[in-house]
């Protein structure tokens, strides 16, 4: 029991991203503590409202029948999910047939950020000290993590965890395209559905700064960030890559829909009311993400179609494939504001 739980132990620590570490911390949970089902509820930090993801879950079906449950928004979650993630206490309801749901809370700096939920017959109380236990160390390197990957002024992904989270997706991407072809080969040309980046740049920052001060820019920068959380996808990837420059990842969709999204968001900048600033406009590149792709080909390719929106009035979307299928820029020419490396 006692190597055990050390293992278990250097196992979570070995983990350097938030998503690993909440796979890793379920897995332990479930040999220590049997349970029908368990999850890791996030609260997503959207501006003046309470809204809840569930990041990740495993749930038994049988005995040996298991699985892995896709993140999701909770549209109407429970009512003792959300108390616990607003009083920080831990909630256990238990029914007729002797099950008990439990909700735990995880807190990082006193604030509570998540959930861990889970059922399960009647614990003894041995079993409780563990799963009490794992939760702390839970969330002690969950506070760790949360420091080295997140922005200190907008709360979004930062410039160094992209190139992993990037490469993650790509690696899914083409392990989901082979499993279809195995599975169904008519699948995998279905509605031309695939993943995306784009390049944000905010139109002339630099006369914000000059003209109102740091203090302002910085204003401008949360705000801008707080309507992309709450505008785009939970399950899509924000990065602020330094200055006034953002990176967004989307999980697969057509072309269609994610042309009709990036427009309708500059349109919501366009309507926003910053501190001190009139008016404020992005300009926005936009590549595919093939299975096949080098990470830094797709940022690239975004950076270039950028590139080409700043150049030609700002305040726009321009779509790379596009632009070199009309002869706009030269595939092969490079030339990038951004830093790579």
């Amino acid at each position: 029991m006692q190597v055990g739980l050390l293992n278990s132990i250097i196992k979570i620590t070995k983990n350097r991203d938030v998503d690993s570490l909440e796979y890793t911390i379920i897995s332990t949970i479930q040999e220590f503590v049997k349970c029908e089902e368990i999850s890791i509820y996030k609260d997503l930090e959207i501006a003046g409202e309470l809204r809840i993801e569930r990041s990740a879950s495993l749930k038994f079906l049988s005995q040996n029948d298991f699985i892995w449950q896709d993140k999701d928004v909770i549209e109407r979650p429970d009512t003792e999910l959300v108390s616990c993630i607003t009083s920080s206490c831990i909630i256990t309801v238990k029914s007729g047939d002797n099950k008990e749901r439990r909700w735990l809370p995880i807190c990082v700096h006193d604030k509570p950020v998540a959930v861990i939920a889970i059922l399960s017959e009647h614990l003894e109380s041995e079993e409780q000290v563990l799963l009490n236990a794992f939760c702390r160390i839970f969330e002690n390197y969950l506070s760790i993590l949360h420091e080295s990957e997140t922005d200190k002024l907008t709360g979004l992904l930062n410039r160094q965890t992209f190139d992993k989270k990037l490469k993650l997706l790509i690696e899914k991407q083409m392990a989901k395209q082979h499993q279809v072809i195995k599975t169904d080969e008519k699948r995998c040309k279905h509605s031309g559905s695939s993943s995306w980046l784009a390049i944000v740049d905010i139109d002339h920052f630099k006369q914000v700064n000059d003209q109102y001060g740091h203090v302002c820019g910085d204003e401008v920068l949360l705000l801008l960030a707080q309507k992309m959380k709450s505008y785009f996808r939970s399950t899509d990837l924000i990065f602020r890559f330094g200055g006034e420059e953002f990176v967004l990842v989307f999980e697969p969709t057509n072309f269609k829909f994610i042309e009709a999204k990036l427009n309708t968001f500059l349109d919501l900048v366009r309507q926003t009311k910053f501190p001190f600033v009139s008016s404020l406009s992005l300009s926005i590149g936009l590549s595919r993400i093939s299975p096949y792709d080098f990470p830094i080909s797709v940022i690239e390719n975004a950076d270039k179609a950028l590139y080409y929106a700043k150049r030609n009035g700002r305040d726009q979307l321009c779509f790379y494939d596009e632009l070199v299928s009309k002869n706009l820029i030269d595939a092969k020419e490079t030339h990038s504001d951004i830093d790579l490396f």
